[in-house]
């Protein structure tokens, strides 16, 4: 009985010592760079600071050397109550990191954020899905100066005659954003874990009082109903539904293992799972069964820190696309009236936002905020698991990120 608990603890030992990089951030990565100690430091700090300074729950920061080393680190919880289901997940060192360090894993006490974890990435979705149009457009299947209506019908929107897939992608369509429409409001309000179709989603913009902002190409405004409608439209020029494209265009090209589409009536998100939250009468409500299917291609996708960082890194890198296609992904248009950030220097290319010298975008969905960014010779990706003001602040997460890197740029 002694030896077999030996060989038990032995066991036990090597799983913990592989597991470290999820207990202590990731400092290395495939090709044996190894992240610099003192700036890995100063990273974790920074985060530590940030979640200290906004009162989110919990954090990941992944950064990358542009073709070298990865770091990845957390800060605080992803379960604020615990929940016994996450054992359920396959990955062993999960398992016994969780089970054995931290036996809260399986009861009510809160469980620690780690970068195994799964987490919605709201609009960081429409860089999957720009890039899924942006590749069908290689492959001749469409065009980006194509009316909507040459896919959608006659009638489709107001002025989707005139309405280029362009600028969907660009948000000069002037098409109204169906989340700030009324009707939206008060049935997502009442169903937040319903099932919407995306069709419907259409809907709430295109029987608006105020359908369109602007006349075609006159202005920027940031839709969500634009990306719905890629999504319709890529369905009807690669002849499959949106969650196929992505998996077989991009996804299993990239080995991108661990991002995926969810079903339109799935709420779940895979094990293990970073929670979200939204904070009502100063107490955290659990949103993370909130249903994803409010955002379609607009937002719907689920994603690792790890598989965040390839992915940016792919677009930059023409891993996916051809240079050519990236270069119109980086045109950019101006972005009116210091949105999405206060700061300077604002542009939006196809799927892409641009600040202050990075380029990528963020996500906001139920409970979650993401930034996924390039800014000169790293790559971030920011994960924090609520989206109430103030603490649900990724971007101020990013940048005091970036400036720990580049304590010397005006930024």
């Amino acid at each position: 009985m002694q030896y077999k608990n030996k060989t038990l603890l032995k066991l036990i030992s090597i799983l913990l010592l592989l597991s470290c990089p999820l207990m202590f951030g990731n400092t290395g990565c495939g090709n044996g760079q190894i992240f610099p100690e003192e700036q890995a430091k100063a990273l974790q700090s920074s985060l530590d600071k940030s979640r200290i300074t906004l009162g989110f729950p919990g954090g990941m920061l992944g950064v990358k050397q542009v073709q070298g080393a990865i770091w990845m680190g957390t800060s605080g919880n992803a379960n604020l109550s615990g929940n016994v289901a996450y054992i359920e997940d396959n990955n062993i060192l999960f398992k016994i990191l969780n089970l054995f360090v931290c036996p809260a894993y399986a009861s009510s006490t809160p469980i620690v954020m780690n970068t195994n974890m799964y987490t919605r990435i709201g609009s960081v979705t429409k860089t999957f899905t720009a890039a899924l149009i942006m590749k069908l457009a290689e492959e001749g299947k469409l065009n980006l100066d194509d009316k909507v209506e040459d896919w959608m019908g006659a009638g489709y929107y107001p002025r989707s005659n005139i309405v280029t897939i362009r600028q969907l992608l660009n948000m000069t369509s002037g098409f109204t954003n169906y989340t700030q429409t009324p009707s939206y409001f008060a049935q997502y309000t009442a169903t937040p874990k319903g099932t919407f179709q995306p069709e419907n989603l259409v809907n709430y913009a295109r029987t608006s009082v105020k359908p369109n902002e602007f006349y075609p190409g006159t202005g920027w405004h940031y839709s969500n109903t634009n990306y719905v409608i890629l999504g319709l439209i890529a369905q009807k020029a690669g002849e499959a539904d949106f969650k196929t494209l992505i998996q077989e265009k991009i996804l299993d090209h990239l080995d991108l293992q661990n991002t995926y589409v969810p079903e339109t009536d799935d709420n779940t998100i895979l094990n293990p799972h970073v929670n979200g939250y939204e904070k009502q009468g100063g107490s955290w409500m659990d949103t993370t069964d909130h249903s994803p299917s409010v955002a379609f291609s607009a937002g719907n996708m689920i994603s690792k820190l790890s598989d965040m960082l390839s992915w940016i890194e792919s677009i930059h890198e023409y891993q996916i696309l051809t240079k050519e296609s990236v270069d119109q992904m980086m045109t950019l248009v101006a972005i009116p009236g210091g949105t999405p950030w206060n700061g300077e220097n604002f542009g939006y290319g196809l799927g892409i936002m641009y600040n202050k010298g990075a380029t990528g975008h963020n996500g906001d969905i139920d409970g979650y905020k993401i930034c996924l960014y390039k800014y000169k010779d790293h790559y971030f990706a920011v994960v924090i698991n609520t989206d109430t003001a103030p603490a649900g602040d990724a971007e101020t997460v990013f940048w005091n990120a970036v400036r720990t890197l580049y304590p010397n740029d005006n930024i």
